[in-house]
């Protein structure tokens, strides 16, 4: 395993120069998402051909993969995002990945008093799976309180329901602690689904991306299971509350001690 930056909360720096910024540090490669920062605000011209053609350059000039898209926004009911998303799979390709990460954060009183909500994820995950489905790409939903995907229980009836080669799941270690409670069993659930990982530490009941070497989560158990289980591939670092250029270099360097170094 070998982690990766996300540049989602990197404001001040462009796609490249935050590139070339997590390679210096250490990282193995970066998540690429449109999502600029807490918001709802999409950088669309992150998926026009002129910046994914300066992207692949510089990745190539640091041997630095994107190693995969994404978008944390509500594509059931947003249709601005549920069109971003089927722009984010027909562009993974030429970003040189094949995984596009999405959620499904819907205001509390739609998703509670709103219940023909869950058949529209139904539709709109079918009609994104067939989109990736056609570019040879996988859609990784990633379960999270909050989000129409809450719990596995609710990821695997819109699997069976979808049937789509091309659903799968992102693990995002502390949204599936606070979903599951138990990873261990959780791995051996969604084993036949995850293809990419998001690494933080949360403290049960309380959904806040703590910096790896706090919170309740033994990380290293985790990782261990996910690698013996079914996942050895890029793990991306999670985290919102701090200053992520920051404390990037340090935590960096405390997963690959303390957590890959130990597997």
């Amino acid at each position: 395993m070998f982690l990766t930056g996300r540049n989602q909360m990197i404001l001040d720096h462009s796609l490249v120069d935050t590139m070339r910024m997590f390679q210096k540090m250490g990282y193995g490669g970066m998540e690429l998402s449109i999502v600029r920062g807490l918001t709802s605000v999409l950088a669309l011209d992150y998926l026009d051909d002129y910046v994914i053609r300066e992207v692949n350059e510089v990745s190539e000039e640091l041997n630095f993969p994107v190693t995969a898209l994404a978008c944390h926004q509500n594509y059931v009911t947003d249709e601005l995002t549920f069109q971003a998303q089927k722009r984010l799979l027909a562009s993974a390709r030429k970003y040189h990945t094949d995984i596009v990460i999405m959620s499904t954060f819907i205001p509390y009183e739609i998703r509670e008093n709103t219940p023909e909500v869950y058949d529209k994820l139904v539709v709109r995950t079918g009609e994104l799976c067939k989109a990736a489905e056609y570019h040879g790409v996988k859609l990784a939903i990633e379960v999270e309180p909050n989000q129409l995907f809450h719990n596995l229980n609710i990821f695997f009836d819109v699997a069976e329901k979808v049937n789509s080669p091309a659903l799968k799941l992102n693990f995002d270690v502390g949204h599936m602690y606070l979903s599951e409670v138990d990873l261990e069993q959780a791995i051996d659930r969604a084993k036949d689904f995850i293809v990419y990982s998001h690494i933080d530490n949360m403290c049960m009941g309380e959904h806040c991306h703590k910096l790896p070497w706090e919170g309740e989560i033994d990380l290293k158990a985790v990782y261990r299971k996910l690698k013996e289980t079914c996942y050895d591939g890029p793990v991306s670092l999670d985290i919102y509350l701090q200053d992520y250029e920051k404390v990037a270099p340090k935590c960096l360097e405390y997963v690959n001690r303390e957590v890959f170094g130990q597997l």
